[in-house]
């Protein structure tokens, strides 16, 4: 009875994102503001009713944004085990800002992830507006503001939120890179290859994940689908500035552990070690690719043991590669790799993770605790539900562009969109079986989705047009 209720408020859920797109598309942009503030003001209204006690990783980023904030000077005693993860630094750093202008009270960073994920809808209607039509970009909007699991998980002070917002602003900026003509200045040029550098930067310093849509962005740019000739000079300046900005990042992000230590006057983990944690972990076959405690152990003991970073870093290392090595000795002598990988998909897919982390978060005197645990069931169902919505539908959206390509108006267009889409869509699935997995990992992956979906939603607003659909194949 509770998953045909939640079947029944997903629908209801979309339905209303597809009606009120309807309905606002010719309407001021001020309504879509309106909606997605009202949004917003229930998740105020949890944030001081529902108390959090951060624990984990949440504890992390604010207690070290605190101490920056505060003027208390990191020391490698109070990082611990983090001087090994810079990422965790990085994420505190960019919440320290906030805590020194408004206060370092927990709610703070509460507040902040509530206003970044306002503004990432509307992040959402201006990529998806601008590449598809208005009303795609309403629904978009809507649907990504509507996610249960992600509307929990936004509460918190997690990475996440400002990891898509680096994200869809750095898709946004390749947009604009990619309508240039032959006639923009170079300083045009310079200025969409600066805003990509500069975003792209700030989402490797949250999550390093974001080298996939480099690469995914230099596949589109080399086959994307040409509806007219284009001029070489366009082309030449394309790829010499698109190649310039991969070159910086490259840089940086092979140089970044020695720039972290500069910056925050450090000895910090090398990025060979934290690769090799994370590929440790991703290749355990006792976890499914998730958090093993025993090889974080290998981390925490060898902090303990050395006091120079690298010694510790040298002795990291050779464990961690003894880890690697017997790890995919085992799946490879048993044969369990096929398993072995769904398993770690379904970790990395699972839905549940804004309800869990909430949970895992609440403070341990919350009056509201017993009531919020005794929703697990309708609101997990509802998380899961709704994502599957997502994807069945996104699903169905590719087949049909797919089946009916030649017949769709500007149909090698939206091909390309779609060609585009998917290139994010696997390139962050596929990256992310090669390394430790989490379910709030996979929220990268609402951007390709739901962009697929305004590709749906663009399709039925051409409804008008009388099409003879005839298989391509």
């Amino acid at each position: 009875m509770a998953i045909f209720s939640m079947i029944l408020v997903s629908s209801l859920l979309f339905a209303f994102a597809y009606l009120t797109a309807s309905y606002i598309s010719d309407k001021s942009f001020v309504f879509l503001v309106l909606v997605l503030l009202a949004i917003a003001l229930i998740k105020v209204f949890l944030v001081l009713t529902y108390r959090i006690g951060p624990t984990s990783d949440y504890w992390n980023y604010h207690y070290l944004a605190y101490a920056r904030a505060s003027g208390i000077p990191w020391t490698r005693n109070m990082l611990g085990v983090n001087s090994s993860w810079p990422h965790v630094l990085n994420i505190a750093f960019l919440y320290s800002i906030p805590y020194s202008l408004i206060g370092t009270n927990f709610i703070t960073s509460q507040i902040l992830n509530i206003v970044i994920t306002f503004f990432d809808g509307l992040l959402f209607y201006k990529l998806c507006a601008s590449i598809i039509n208005k009303q795609a970009g309403i629904f978009s909007a809507l649907i990504f503001s509507l996610i249960p699991s992600y509307f929990l998980y936004s509460i918190l002070n997690g990475a996440e939120p400002m990891f898509l917002t680096f994200a869809l602003g750095l898709l946004i900026t390749f947009n604009t890179f990619f309508s240039r003509t032959e006639n923009s200045s170079n300083l045009r040029w310079f200025t969409s290859v600066l805003s990509m550098t500069v975003l792209s930067i700030l989402a490797y310093m949250v999550r390093p994940t974001i080298t996939i849509w480099l690469v995914a962005g230099l596949l589109f740019l080399m086959f994307k689908r040409d509806t007219k000739k284009i001029p070489a000079i366009l082309r030449l300046k394309r790829y010499l500035y698109y190649f310039g900005f991969f070159a910086v990042f490259m840089v940086f992000s092979s140089l970044s552990a020695n720039i972290y230590s500069a910056v925050y006057g450090l000895q910090l983990g090398s990025n060979q070690t934290l690769n090799k944690y994370s590929l440790a972990t991703g290749t355990s076959p006792e976890t499914s690719g998730a958090y093993d405690k025993s090889i974080y152990g290998i981390m925490n003991d060898n902090y303990k043991k050395y006091s120079d970073q690298t010694d510790m870093d040298k002795h990291i290392d050779s464990e961690l590669n003894r880890r690697i090595h017997d790890n995919v000795n085992n799946l490879n002598t048993h044969g369990k790799w096929g398993i072995f990988l769904d398993q770690k998909y379904t970790r990395f897919a699972a839905e549940d993770y804004g309800y869990d982390w909430l949970l895992y978060n609440t403070y341990k005197n919350n009056r509201h605790a017993a009531t919020f645990y005794s929703m697990k069931k309708p609101l997990v169902s509802l998380s899961v539900i709704f994502f599957e919505f997502i994807l069945v539908s996104a699903i169905i959206t590719m087949s049909f562009i797919l089946l009916f390509a030649p017949v769709l108006p500007r149909g090698v267009l939206i091909q390309n969109k779609l060609f585009y889409f998917s290139l994010l869509l696997d390139g962050f699935i596929l990256g992310s079986m090669i390394f430790e997995v989490q379910g709030r990992y996979h929220s990268i992956l609402y951007i390709p989705l739901i962009l697929i979906l305004g590709l749906g939603v663009q399709i039925l607003t051409e409804r008008s047009h009388k099409w003879n659909l005839t298989l391509t194949i």
